[in-house]
């Protein structure tokens, strides 16, 4: 899963660490403000048993993508 993270200024580095603490792997940061924001990538790997879990929950009637 990769989601573009954008937030002020004063907040990215936090922002930043909380990703990391949830286990994202942070990609193309831009820590210098562009209109006050800044962004970066986080990258989480889906797991196998993640997958496969939704997969089941599609096979029961449940939401898709």
């Amino acid at each position: 899963m990769r989601i573009r993270v954008s937030t002020r200024a004063n907040l990215y580095d936090q922002r930043k660490q909380e990703h990391v603490e949830r286990g994202y792997r942070i990609e193309d940061e831009r820590p210098i403000p562009v209109n006050g924001m800044c962004s970066f990538v986080a990258v989480r790997e889906e797991s196998r048993s993640d997958r496969v879990d939704e997969l089941v929950e599609q096979a029961l009637g449940g939401k898709t993508r």
